[in-house]
């Protein structure tokens, strides 16, 4: 394997204990991931006890067991047994080797006549939270985000960059018509958008803009050996055989295709062979084949994806599950695969694989496509399809090939994100650590070690409009409280800066700082010389901020109530970005922190905080714990090993008391 092994979160909707298509790709993915030297770890649901009391014993709260064992595999030990799946608990067995993780209990939602089993963020959230925090994931790869379920949670807590794969299995698609509105905006955290067929990147494209990128499901059979041990009683010859694989809760369209093969059974076609998918048919056991039909149906029955490979290959033809469904895309590329036609229901998606060029180009090959609604069309459009020519094998479908598109683009987001560069240190962000600052919470004055100061970079003077704190009051109270730098950040304007390190003694450092006004929201420049306009664009600031060898500073990035940058514009200006200012002690819900924390981690970005300050009484309520510096490169360095220390009062009385002194100010002469 060529470059560094990625840490990677495998995050599925559906509970791992019940067959789903998107639950086999996460499997087949995680295996070739493994075998290309990462180190994949999956997160699901279950309704199964035995893993329910696993996820309990893993996600104890202050042992987290879960976080240490992964760390251990992800510095290249061995899986302890405990992270991995029980025998015959899902797609991937113990001796595979790769960790799951059931983080809680998975429920049955009805769905057109069928039952999808989604992890729901009930119980799973905290366990997810504490899990992407301190398993130190390089990438978070969710499927099938989506509302709610555990893999739309997991793009609100990861901190991690995401790639997200849409499936549109049915019940995708209809919630992602449904819940437009709620996903849209959490869909702009995607770091990268992968869609596993043609067409998917159009529909989805209309309801959330961005660019797809086409990565079908691989097929385990195209490399199948032909004496694969569920093959051996299908043996080879000239008999016309169809075949029709039954996976999924598909019992509808089973029951549709016998009552259309006992109208017609198609011309040229001797025996209708149906592959039972046995987990599947342990939770919905396939009817059987009508009397009439006796003596022309064989059934056989597989446990592994691989285990198709040989009826692919000696069968006539293929018929595509028969109402569609999950697993529709699935049994197109295996048979693809193994270069044998396909006769598919009369379904958008069927015309779709049928007329995309870049899918024909995959060799799946539509020969037919037949009316579900009609029961003599499966039989006519069958016949035809028997009479035509065998399309070659078609190769370009092995689960190797598929894992190294992925990794590609694993390689592409990390390179966009965490990869980038630092303007100021002029060096290469190192690869992402386990390590946060700690908020420590102090009531009263906090001693730095030696060597170290607390810094508050986020104050306001009178030069700020809704401040009207002298600059002399705030460098005093500055070292009553303890601290050692101070960064005076005046609403479009330098002056209070410049005025306090002009009054500064050798005690307190002062950085000169604009908190600008920009089109899309606020930022702050750190280390100024000349003061920068508002009204500007955010990029042509942040320019601005760069062109005199300053810091870029974004405050509060999450805090709703104010005027922010959105989160792309954030995302595209990673790499002139210094600081996030993670905590901000005047945001009015922990929530908005938290969500800046998440940023900070999941894009490596420098930590920040600062108490925002508008009253003299709110001064150092958010500071840190650095080492001391002298200009931007060694503050940069110093806020790496920084640590958050609060000073907790209430937001309300500083409010109160800011609305107060700036109302007096305006009222009394000479105030």
């Amino acid at each position: 394997m060529v470059g560094e092994s990625l840490r990677v979160a495998l995050v599925t909707p559906f509970a791992w204990t019940v067959p789903s298509a998107v639950n086999q790709h996460v499997a087949d993915l995680a295996r070739e991931l493994r075998t290309l030297g990462h180190r994949p770890a999956v997160l699901t649901s279950s309704q199964e006890p035995r893993d329910l009391n696993r996820a309990r014993a893993l996600c104890r709260r202050r042992e987290e067991p879960a976080v240490r064992l992964l760390a251990e595999w992800q510095a290249e030990a061995a899986p302890d047994p405990r992270l991995l799946p029980p025998e015959g608990s899902g797609p991937l067995r113990p001796v595979d080797g790769i960790p799951v993780l059931p983080l809680g209990r998975s429920f049955a939602l009805p769905l057109n006549g069928s039952v999808a089993n989604l992890g729901l963020p009930v119980d799973v959230r905290s366990r997810l939270e504490r899990l992407l925090a301190g398993a130190g994931f390089d990438l978070v790869h969710v499927h099938e985000p989506v509302a709610p379920s555990l893999s739309f949670t997991a793009i609100r807590e990861a901190r991690s960059p995401v790639v997200a794969t849409f499936h549109l299995t049915p019940l995708g698609l209809l919630a992602y018509d449904l819940e437009q509105s709620l996903l849209k905006r959490f869909f702009d955290r995607l770091d990268r958008r992968i869609v596993t067929h043609p067409g998917a990147g159009e529909v989805l494209g209309r309801l959330f803009p961005g660019d797809y990128r086409l990565i079908p499901p691989g097929a385990a059979t195209a490399a199948a050996p032909e004496g694969a041990e569920a093959a051996r009683s299908f043996p080879a010859g000239d008999i016309a055989r169809l075949l029709y694989v039954y996976r999924g809760d598909d019992g509808r369209g089973l029951k549709a295709l016998f009552r259309a093969l006992d109208v017609a059974f198609p011309e040229g076609a001797e025996t209708l062979v149906i592959a039972v998918h046995r987990p599947s048919a342990a939770v919905w056991p396939p009817r059987p084949e009508p009397r009439r039909l006796r003596g022309r149906v064989e059934w056989v029955e597989f446990d592994d994806p691989a285990d198709l490979g040989p009826f692919y290959r000696r069968a006539a033809a293929v018929v595509l599950p028969y109402l569609g469904g999950e697993w529709l895309l699935q049994t197109a590329v295996e048979a693809a695969a193994a270069g044998c036609p396909l006769a598919g229901p009369d379904l958008p998606f069927v015309r779709r694989l049928a007329t995309a060029e870049e899918w024909v180009a995959r060799g799946v090959v539509v020969g037919a496509t037949f009316d579900a609604a009609r029961d003599d069309s499966l039989g006519l459009v069958v016949g035809r399809l028997l009479r035509g020519k065998r399309p070659p094998a078609a190769g370009g479908h092995a689960l190797g090939e598929v894992a190294r598109d992925v990794v590609a683009l694993y390689t592409e987001v990390r390179a966009a994100t965490t990869g980038v560069k630092s303007a100021c240190a002029g060096a290469k962000r190192p690869r992402r650590s386990r390590r946060r600052p700690t908020v420590l919470s102090r009531w009263s004055k906090v001693e730095a070690p030696q060597g170290w100061i607390h810094a508050d970079l986020h104050v306001h003077s009178r030069h700020s409009k809704d401040c009207s704190s002298p600059v002399e009051a705030i460098l005093a109270t500055a070292l009553e409280v303890g601290l050692g730098a101070v960064a005076i950040a005046d609403h479009n304007t330098i002056a209070g800066g410049l005025e306090g390190k002009a009054l500064a003694g050798n005690d307190l450092v002062v950085i000169v700082a604009e908190e600008v006004m920009t089109q899309q929201g606020e930022v702050i420049g750190l280390f100024l010389e000349e003061e920068i306009p508002a009204g500007k664009s955010f990029s042509e600031t942040l320019s601005l901020i760069k062109e005199q060898g300053g810091l870029v500073y974004v405050p509060h990035p999450f805090d709703r109530l104010r005027t922010t940058p959105s989160y792309r514009s954030l995302v595209d200006n990673l790499h002139r970005i210094d600081v996030i200012e993670t905590y901000n002690a005047r945001n009015a819900l922990a929530y908005f922190n938290l969500n800046a924390e998440r940023f900070a981690a999941k894009y490596n970005v420098v930590a920040g905080a600062g108490s925002d300050a508008h009253v003299l009484a709110g001064l150092g309520t958010a500071m840190l714990r650095m080492p001391r510096f002298h200009d931007p490169a060694s503050f940069m360095q110093a806020l790496r090993e920084a640590d958050i220390v609060t000073r907790r009062r209430s937001l309300l009385y500083l409010q109160s008391l800011k609305l107060l002194q700036n109302t007096l100010d305006h009222v009394l002469p000479g105030s």
